[in-house]
């Protein structure tokens, strides 16, 4: 019975009675619906798999090397408006006051009192340019901070995305090696058994016990791989990894050929751009170094007023207007050698940018092409998997006949183990591939997404305590994926 039929059916069953019981029937019939349906959305919210973009979700969210770059990209910020200060007329003002006590031959002394404020402003009218290239020198730099966060948050996140399918690979194997264990300890009690009627020797006898001391060996090592890769995860996302789902792979983004993966990785990839935005930040640097050899001209105005409360001084008011033009005519060649350092750093910025160009580009294409080798493996695997099973089938039916031996059958069950292992491998492998391609693109970003609804969540907010302050008072909400049935990963583009 699902939810949704449960409350007409209540309220049939207490339609019989009276109509103030029947009244009071359906007001319970109602309360109690809502119960099942709250309590149903509560298992189902608790019950539910740990999605990969979730995951992503909250490592963007706590992670403190993003934070770290984000903080780096607000001094920066800092740093252009300091620049556009250059551009604005500086105010300033004064005051004093003085009191003096002057002693007389004729007895008696004389006391003056002296008050004096002003305001005073400049602004530069000209000055070769350098101001004007400062500040595109410092808006570059802003833009090339906020590209070099959003390549910190790409490396985050594919290893985020290598930590999640870490986890899963390891759960599925811890899994599918115990179920083997318990398979071959079966098998050596049918062995025995076997033995005991004559039907079996003890070679057989010898062989199941060394496939399952390795089976014990191999459930072993993948409980160490879980181990690893928790720690992992939770050092990435401040909380122990729940019920991992397998991650539907987000294909509508994937581009369809190398040549669009490249044309992707050069107009997308953060790193890149942000190379690019320092190559144009050292092109104004230079332009600026070239200003100082040029003229200043200096507007400035003064006002100020004094009051003196002697009779032989006068209360005056001062106005004062000046233009000031200055040309530098020789400095022992320091303005020569900043031109010099600028062009050196220029050229160094664009040989940098060609030489990351060249090697984004390569490797778009690389993880293109290891992508659509990773998905062929994946189908491959599975195709083993079925042929795998089919043998282990067949030599069973045949061992019954007289046509196999047992030691055929065991060599069949590790054929089986083997390929079920290389199907889980292939599973990581495939989603990791993928979102390498999209990494290499510049794709992948938390940033970029669409606005997400946001819900609180235990995990994630008792991490970013701790982080934060080491207590458990604050919460911060948990941003969870857009609308169901959407696209498994809406951050990419």
């Amino acid at each position: 019975m699902s939810i949704h039929d449960s409350q007409p059916k209540y309220e049939r069953r207490i339609a019989p009675m009276g109509y103030g019981a029947s009244k009071l029937g359906k007001m319970w019939g109602h309360l109690a619906a809502k119960v099942i349906v709250i309590s149903g959305l509560t298992l189902s919210g608790s019950a539910q798999a740990e999605s990969l973009t979730q995951m992503l979700y909250d490592v963007y969210d706590n992670n403190p090397t993003i934070k770290a770059e984000q903080a780096g990209h607000d001094a920066s910020r800092a740093s252009t408006k300091k620049a556009i200060s250059t551009l604005l007329p500086q105010v300033s003002a004064t005051s004093s006051y003085s009191y003096a006590k002057k002693g007389l031959k004729a007895g008696g002394s004389k006391r003056t009192r002296t008050s004096q404020y002003g305001v005073k402003a400049s602004q530069r009218l000209f000055d070769g340019l350098q101001s004007q290239n400062n500040l595109a020198k410092a808006r570059y730099e802003e833009k090339s901070s906020a590209y070099q966060v959003r390549n910190q948050e790409r490396l985050v996140l594919l290893d985020a995305v290598q930590t999640y399918m870490d986890v899963y690979a390891a759960r599925k194997m811890i899994s599918l090696r115990r179920q083997h264990v318990a398979n071959m300890d079966k098998q050596r009690r049918g062995t025995l058994a076997r033995i005991r009627a004559g039907e079996l020797t003890r070679t057989d006898l010898s062989k199941t016990n060394a496939l399952l001391y390795r089976a014990r060996a191999s459930l072993e090592g993948a409980r160490a791989d879980l181990g690893g890769a928790a720690a992992r995860y939770e050092a990435l996302s401040g909380y122990a990894p729940g019920n991992l789902s397998l991650p539907r792979l987000p294909s509508r983004y994937v581009p369809k050929t190398a040549g669009d993966a490249e044309r992707k990785a050069q107009n997308l990839h953060p790193d890149l751009r942000a190379s690019r935005a320092n190559k144009k930040a050292s092109a104004h640097a230079v332009k600026a170094a070239k200003g100082s050899f040029l003229p200043t001209l200096d507007l400035s105005g003064e006002y100020s007023r004094n009051i003196s409360s002697s009779s032989s001084e006068l209360n005056r008011n001062e106005r004062t207007v000046a233009l000031r033009l200055s040309l530098p005519l020789f400095d022992g060649g320091s303005r020569l050698a900043d031109v010099q350092k600028a062009k050196a750093k220029h050229n160094q910025n664009s040989y940098r940018t060609n030489a990351l160009a060249a090697r984004i580009k390569a490797e778009a294409r690389e993880r293109f092409l290891r992508n659509r080798a990773a998905q062929s493996s994946l189908r491959q695997a599975n195709a083993e998997v079925k042929a795998a099973k089919d043998l282990l089938r067949g030599i069973r039916i045949e061992e019954k006949a007289g046509q196999r031996s047992f030691l055929d059958i065991l060599d069949a069950e590790v054929s089986y183990l083997d390929a079920r292992e290389l199907e889980i491998y292939a599973q990581a492998d495939s989603v990791v591939a993928l979102y390498n391609l999209l990494a290499s693109t510049g794709q992948l970003t938390v940033s970029g997404a669409r606005k997400a609804k946001l819900r609180p969540d235990y995990r994630a907010t008792g991490a970013i305590k701790k982080a934060r302050t080491g207590s458990a008072k604050q919460m911060k909400p948990r941003k969870i994926s857009g609308r169901k049935g959407s696209d498994p990963w809406s951050g990419l583009r």
